[in-house]
């Protein structure tokens, strides 16, 4: 007789939780440096625009009006890197949470797994100790 875990099909459920918090993690930690990588870019327009030489009165109100642009920009790409990161960490949690559920329903079937062999172990002992008898019975 072939062993078989009664909770299989929970096994395998949480196995498939926990690959698509793996994936949902590796999107939001992609999305997260994708936009970090942005930040940086923007970060070094605007040092870039700050270390330009002032030219004539037009040239200025240009530079101006575009380290106001680049000031901005920033602002609401460092607002989107902190929201990526609140989200990269809830998924990183869900995640672990994922992995612990499916560890435990693992460790649930190698025990189960050893049970069912030990008895199997018992059950032949027991015939193997009744054929004993037997023949020395005779």
């Amino acid at each position: 007789m072939d062993y078989k875990f009664k909770m299989e099909k929970i096994l395998d459920y949480k196995n498939s939780v926990e690959k698509s918090r793996t994936e949902d993690y590796l999107k939001a930690s992609h999305h997260l440096a994708k936009e970090k990588d942005e930040l940086e870019q923007l970060t070094l327009a605007y040092d870039k625009q700050n270390q330009e030489k002032k030219g004539d009165l037009s040239q200025m109100k240009m530079q101006f009006l575009y380290k106001e642009k680049l000031k901005t920009a920033l602002f609401h790409q460092e607002k989107k890197v902190e929201v990526l990161s609140t989200r990269v960490e809830d998924a990183r949690g869900n995640l672990i949470e994922a992995r612990k559920d499916r560890k435990i329903m693992e460790n649930l079937k190698e025990k189960d797994r050893e049970r069912y062999r030990m008895e199997i172990l018992a059950s032949e002992q027991k015939e193997l100790d009744d054929l004993s008898i037997m023949k020395y019975a005779r």
